[in-house]
């Protein structure tokens, strides 16, 4: 459920005038661009698809981890919606927060087979067998591990100062160098699905990497 406004109430603002090719703003180009919202915020052009991948948008994606935990939550998100459309399971997010222990790793690490058939039948849920396992297995992983070591592993990928966001979301990169790295070292660390397309969403998730584009009231956000 949306908080404090309907999600069609804050749909794109569509009472513009009719095209003109000699207007920037009416470029093909600018349909990947910030869009004005009836509520009056500029968001990034997907951030409406759904009223799920609004919630997604205005308040999960690109938010700085304050807890061991949240930097598990956020990568075992992107790992379930890694080779999916993308934004298309935004929907779907808290559900697995319900059914999954609130994607707490002490909790989701001592999930059995018995839980993952649970899971497998569970309609609310992407019932994929490898992704819930890899998740279950990722956080026995780093069940102990605190803020440090996330960190560290972050220091070693040399992940960059985030970088101003660009203006299209066509240009929001899908991996990058450090996301190959860091892809890299989770293997090391015997995490399992984590290749360098999810690494680079699990950055731009935990606002270490550009998530938003110029204009949207979240890029503000995403880098204070």
């Amino acid at each position: 459920m949306l908080p404090s406004v309907c999600y069609m109430e804050i749909l794109m603002d569509t009472s513009t005038g009719p095209f003109d090719p000699s207007d920037p703003e009416d470029h093909p180009y600018s349909a990947f661009a910030a869009i004005d919202c009836a509520d009056g915020k500029s968001r990034c052009p997907w951030a409406v698809a759904t009223p799920g991948t609004l919630v997604d948008h205005d308040h999960e994606w690109a938010v700085s981890p304050r807890t061991p935990t949240e930097y598990f939550q956020a990568l075992s998100i992107e790992l379930f919606d890694s080779g999916l459309a993308r934004w298309s399971q935004s929907g779907r997010h808290p559900s697995w927060y319900l059914y999954m222990a609130d994607l707490e790793p002490s909790r989701v690490a001592r999930l059995d087979q018995d839980d993952v058939e649970d899971l497998l039948l569970n309609p609310e849920l992407i019932r994929n067998r490898a992704k819930i396992e890899a998740v279950i297995h990722n956080a026995q992983v780093c069940e102990d591990w605190s803020l440090t070591e996330w960190q560290e592993l972050l220091a070693e990928a040399h992940v960059p100062p985030l970088a101003a966001p660009p203006l299209r979301s066509l240009d929001l990169a899908d991996s990058t160098p450090e996301s190959r790295k860091l892809s890299g070292l989770f293997r090391e660390h015997g995490f399992k699905l984590v290749g360098p397309v999810t690494a680079h969403r699990w950055l731009q998730r935990t606002a270490l990497a550009p998530g938003h584009v110029q204009g949207c009231f979240r890029a503000q956000a995403e880098r204070t």
